[in-house]
């Protein structure tokens, strides 16, 4: 039976041969050499293994150097290399078994055929996968995907920027930032001979620069012999002989001259660089850079985006309650796990500096910032602007007033001056990114704000030794325990909540500040709350608070009663705005140190003039609001006698009356001031050094405004007037901004322009229904060449909006929008060719225009006949213009404006006719 066996095999191996395509000598070569087949398969393996690790390897260093991945060729080649390594490796093990003989006697030569067979197989595909695997550079690799912005290393490398500073606030990650591009450049290490990093110490001196420096490229100097300049020459020469560099300088916190420090002054010629990084403005433009580059905190999406990348997208998506949790916490801390979302969330709030990984990093980085700053004066400002709520948009005028009255800026000077030094420390905190400018109302420089990191940061230094309680803009409805009241306690600020009543009895002997502000308090305030608050100087009675200074009783909506004040003659400062009083408090003439007062928004129905003149050291008064009377010559003749006054708002009830201040010139001894006149609404907002009139109907005095130094200039509904005033040439000069609204006869806001309005950045136009255009006449060269934003609305004679004389002007326009236009059919004015004369159309170029809508022109056919460059401009939106077929800078693509356009909003009917005729 075996010998059987043995043929039946015998004659399977020859049935098998006669059917294969392949030669039988190939075939039989395994059962003729079975070893040099063996050994032909081990050499395959380790031939296509090596092959394979090369390629890998130099992925992994295309990845490193140079940011590139693998092509989904090379992917595939890669998975088929491993897929034919298996195989070979599993032909090998089937080699041990099947070696072996049939029924102990014959061998198995049926399955050393089969065997054999596919070890031919195998080995003749990985000849073909050896044969693919000589890629060309360019199929390689691609371009890995970016998530963020492209480092800006082409400064670097290019030839614009020799000097480059990175200014940011202290927590950001500049240096990770600096470091990436520090790690690029050595790793491409093409476009310098050396790149040396240099750490700056925080003892910024000179010699410690200097010593930084040389440890940086391995230099050791002599302290006791070598002199500053024998040191900047030893640097100086070892610097040069290094070739073409990239010098670092991490963390600078002082300007120093690079002579000094003995750095070579980079050049075109010399091809070396400098980048340095520091979180001060003022080292910035101490050092004279050529590029100036902040860094910016991740907006609200990025930092989203952020969190959701390191915690997983499924587990941020899990819920909208994680959600709400975790968004508000997403730019603070990364954790997994909803309750610790909470809890960090709750710490931040009640500002402690204990959540993981920040009190190290952060809070000690900003702690160092804060005590860099100039002096005890300016750090106290900065610890002051913390009582506000978190991304509370600050007046600057009301901070630097604040921190007057709480003698921030101590005693000496008039108001001026102390507002010139409120001034020069806002700036300086500015600089240091400790607070940043906001816009608001379209105005840039009126607000500040303190980040909300750089706020908890403080908060939590500040209640290390319990001297801040700050729990504004929390919403608390119910008032903090007694427990939180620590006799420490200097500053208390719960303003903007939603206290009804404070019913507890705090020992707080040192609180000098308590800001209660936009709280009902509707239930009231206990007695004895203020009993054990010494340093208010608030005992049972206010009328005899014989030592107070301050009195702040802006925004209490329900109080309409304060008592006697004619026992505070130290009194300085009265502020009873937004308020329901509706008389003047008794014994305001015995105030007779009072240096500010504020009755703007109440009921007041009757100022005593005579009280005006008792008032010597009066520097700030605040009279806004709808009036029941008319103050007349009386009040003016009052006014001119104060001739303190440095910062005056005040609302006269007719132009009249207005006209006659004019005539007194008292105007101009004030620093600042907001004029109103008409019938001003309940709520509105100017900036400073404006004039705005509601409702006048009379122009009588109107024709010219001989006031010099007038920044805002508005005008609401006045029926008869048909064109702006003439203005002083100094107004003229220094208007910023203009608004006109509902002033039906007017046909041109700007007749006849004698000058260019140079520093015009913003004007309003709305509901004016027999508007022919913006200017009338000539236009200058150079006309509205600030001019940042144009809002047009209501307009419904205007046919064109602007002449091409004056559109081409418009270098600085950012923001513009034409809505509810019932007849304008283009936007810039062109000319219409006769069918015989074809007009070549210049190109208008728009550079900085980054916002453009357009909505409700029935008749809008064109902006502009011919091409509009828009490189900037990033975000359209059309709405109601059904004529309106193309958009002029889509002719032509650039390649700026595809890199900075994001979106273009209009209907779906809309869409589909403008890709139609593009």
């Amino acid at each position: 039976m075996e010998i059987v066996g043995a043929i039946a095999s015998m004659g399977q191996c020859i049935c098998g041969l006669c059917c294969s395509k392949e030669s039988i000598s190939e075939q039989c070569s395994y059962l003729r050499r079975p070893q040099t087949v063996v050994e032909a398969l081990e050499d395959k393996l380790k031939l296509i293994t090596a092959r394979g690790d090369d390629v890998r390897t130099k992925l992994q260093t295309e990845e490193i150097r140079r940011g590139l991945c693998p092509t989904a060729e090379v992917t595939l080649w890669l998975a088929n290399v491993q897929k034919i390594k298996a195989e070979l490796d599993s032909l090998k093990v089937k080699i041990q078994e099947h070696n072996r003989p049939l029924c102990g006697c014959f061998p198995n030569y049926y399955y050393r055929l089969k065997l054999g067979n596919n070890i031919s197989k195998k080995i003749c595909e990985a000849d073909k996968l050896l044969d693919r695997s000589n890629f060309p550079e360019s199929s390689l690799v691609n371009m890995l995907p970016r998530k963020g912005k492209i480092l800006p290393t082409t400064m670097l490398v290019g030839e614009t920027a020799k000097s480059i500073l990175q200014e940011t606030l202290g927590y950001l990650a500049k240096r990770t930032i600096v470091e990436e591009i520090n790690y690029k450049l050595l790793r491409e290490n093409i476009h310098f001979d050396a790149v040396i990093w240099v750490e700056a110490s925080k003892k910024s001196n000179l010699q410690q620069l200097q010593k930084d420096t040389a440890k940086a490229m391995g230099l050791c100097f002599n302290e006791n012999e070598d002199s500053e300049l024998t040191r900047a020459t030893a640097l100086h020469e070892a610097l040069l002989r290094k070739g073409q560099f990239l010098l670092v300088i991490d963390d600078l916190w002082e300007a120093f001259s690079l002579k000094s420090i003995g750095i070579p002054s980079p050049t075109n010629l010399n091809g070396c660089k400098l980048l340095i990084t520091t979180r001060l403005l003022h080292v910035c433009r101490s050092m004279e850079a050529d590029v100036e580059i902040e860094v910016r905190v991740l907006s609200k999406e990025d930092a989203w985006d952020l969190f959701k990348q390191k915690v997983g997208e499924e587990l941020a998506s899990t819920s909208p309650g994680i959600q709400d949790v975790a968004k508000k916490v997403a730019d603070e801390c990364g954790e997994n796990n909803i309750t610790r979302w909470e809890t960090a969330l709750s710490e931040l709030r009640d500002s402690t500096a204990s959540i993981e990984g920040l009190e190290n990093q952060v809070f000690a980085r900003l702690r160092f910032s804060n005590d860099r700053l100039k002096d005890d004066r300016t750090r106290s400002c900065f610890l002051y602007c913390a009582l506000y709520p978190e991304d509370h948009h600050i007046e600057t005028e009301e901070l630097i007033m604040d921190w007057i009255w709480e003698g921030l800026l101590g005693t000496e000077g008039n108001l001026v001056s102390k507002m010139q030094r409120g001034h020069m420390i806002l700036n300086e905190l500015k600089d240091a990114c400790m607070l940043k400018s906001v816009c608001q109302d379209g105005r840039m420089d009126e607000y500040v704000n303190m980040h909300d990191l750089i706020r908890d940061m403080v908060i939590a230094f500040t209640t290390e030794n319990s001297s801040f309680m700050v729990k504004s803009g929390r919403r608390l409805k119910s008032q903090p325990i007694e427990n939180e009241w620590s006799p420490n306690l200097e500053r208390v600020s719960l303003m903007q909540n939603d206290l009804s009543r404070l019913t507890i009895q705090p020992r707080c002997p040192n609180l000098c500040t308590l800001l209660l502000q936009y709280n009902s308090l509707e239930k009231g305030i206990q007695p004895r709350f203020f009993d054990h608050m010494r340093n208010l100087k608030l005992p049972d009675s206010l009328s005899n608070l014989e030592n107070l200074h301050v009195l702040l009783l802006c925004s209490c909506w329900n109080l309409r009663h304060v008592p006697t004040l004619s026992e505070l003659k130290e009194l300085r400062v009265l502020d009873l705005c937004h308020t329901k009083i509706e008389y003047m408090p008794e014994g305001m003439d015995m105030l007779l140190n009072l240096q500010h007062l504020n009755l703007s928004h109440t009921s007041v129905s009757e100022i005593p003039i005579h009280v005006l003149t008792t008032y010597m050291f009066l520097e700030s008064l605040f009279l806004i609001g709808p009036w029941q009377f008319t103050l007349g010559q009386i009040f003016t003749d009052a006014l001119s006698e104060c001739t303190g006054l440095a910062v005056l708002e005040v609302h006269f009830s007719c132009v009249e009356d207005f006209c006659k201040y004019l005539c007194s010139h008292h105007w101009n001894s004030l620093k600042n001031f907001k004029f109103f006149i008409g019938n001003l609404p309940s709520s509105t907002h100017t900036g400073k050094n404006s004039i705005a009139f509601f409702g006048v109907s009379s122009n009588a005095g109107l024709d010219d405004l001989s006031m010099d130094r007038i920044l805002e200039l508005e005008f609401h509904g006045c029926p008869n007037m048909v064109r702006l005033p003439r203005l002083h040439p100094q107004a003229v000069y220094l208007l910023q901004l203009c608004k006109i609204r509902h002033c039906d006869r007017m046909e041109f806001i700007f007749v006849d322009l004698g000058s260019t309005y140079p520093n015009l950045e913003r004007l309003e136009i709305e509901g004016l229904s027999k508007l022919r255009g913006i200017c009338q006449g000539i236009v200058p060269e150079g006309t509205f060449q600030s001019l940042q934003v144009l809002h047009v609305s209501g307009c419904n004679d205007l046919t064109t909006l602007l002449p091409p004389e004056l559109a081409k002007n418009l270098i600085n326009l950012v923001e513009m929008s034409i809505e509810n236009c019932e007849k304008i059919a283009e936007v810039i004015e062109g000319v219409e060719g006769d069918g015989v004369t074809q007009v070549k159309f210049t190109d208008m170029v728009l550079p900085m225009l980054q916002k453009m809508k357009l909505s409700g022109l029935p008749q809008l056919k064109h902006l502009y006949n011919g091409l509009m460059i828009c490189d900037s401009l990033s975000s359209v939106e059309v709405y109601e213009c059904p004529e309106l077929k193309t958009l002029p800078f889509l002719v032509e693509l650039r390649k700026q404006m595809l890199c900075s356009l994001k979106q273009i909003k209009g209907s779906k009917s809309w869409w589909g006719e403008l890709r139609r005729n593009h």
